[in-house]
């Protein structure tokens, strides 16, 4: 309100009265917000967490193979029957099915189950970004391991 009453040269609850009687006669009926996507506070909106049961114990070559996904939001090795936790936001829950796919392909996964996330209670920032580093291998006895 205050950047209209600037505008047109009003004062805040001027505006702000008309803008109420114009809501009140229908004659707008819905405001928006568009919101510059460089300012977004999230790429997507849909979200989901892949848990990953590995062949064997090779986190970071899973790792290296998905950390260039856009989509990537967090990535974790976990302990007990779940080797490793993905979660990832895209635009649409296709794209989180192709995400899903792609990662159930990868030869070192045996099995992966997926939960989409209804709702966000609280995100709290770690501020950690870790990339894979580049020509990353896992050797066994000076073999490489494919």
């Amino acid at each position: 309100m205050t950047e209209i009453a600037a505008i047109v040269g009003l004062s805040r609850p001027t505006v702000r009265h008309h803008v109420d009687k114009l809501v009140r006669g229908n004659v707008i009926r819905r405001f928006t917000v568009e919101i510059e996507p460089t300012h977004a506070a999230r790429a997507g909106g849909v979200r989901a967490m892949f848990d990953v049961r590995l062949r064997r114990n090779v986190c970071g070559k899973v790792f290296a193979s998905i950390s260039g996904w856009s989509e990537l939001v967090s990535a974790w090795s976990t302990s007990g029957s779940t080797d490793m936790r993905v979660l990832v936001e895209a635009a649409d829950q296709t794209m989180i099915e192709d995400l899903r796919d792609r990662l159930a392909r990868h030869p070192e996964v045996a099995s992966l189950s997926t939960a989409m996330v209804l709702k966000t209670w609280c995100e709290r920032i770690s501020g950690i970004h870790e990339t894979a580093p580049e020509g990353y291998v896992i050797t066994r006895d000076g073999e490489l391991v494919s």
